[in-house]
């Protein structure tokens, strides 16, 4: 299986003005998360229970966004150090998580 990127991932680097090395010789086409983004996706994750959710009137519910200081909890607790620009990766995360699920 070759782990290196594709001709669509060369393209797309170039697009978007990302060097190619950083989706070098440890990119797994079938893991789907970039090596650079592999600490924010799994900090999202360890705090996916922490969504605030309000429920609507015609019996549907509408999520508002990470409750902040449930995540902080969640994250101390699984031992990881929060920094700025991590937390700004897991914000990017939650607000493509907020568009899907409220269909924006």
């Amino acid at each position: 299986m070759d782990t290196g990127p594709n001709d669509e991932d060369q393209s797309e680097c170039e697009l978007l003005g990302i060097p190619l090395d950083d989706i070098g010789p440890g990119f797994d086409q079938d893991l789907g998360v970039w090596a650079a983004n592999v600490d924010a996706v799994e900090a999202f994750l360890d705090v996916t229970t922490q969504f605030i959710r309000l429920a609507m009137p015609d019996g549907t519910f509408r999520v508002t966004g990470l409750n902040y200081p449930g995540a902080q909890a969640a994250w101390q607790m699984a031992g990881l150090k929060i920094t700025p620009d991590l937390f700004a990766q897991v914000q990017m995360i939650e607000r493509g998580a907020l568009a899907e699920w409220n269909g924006n």
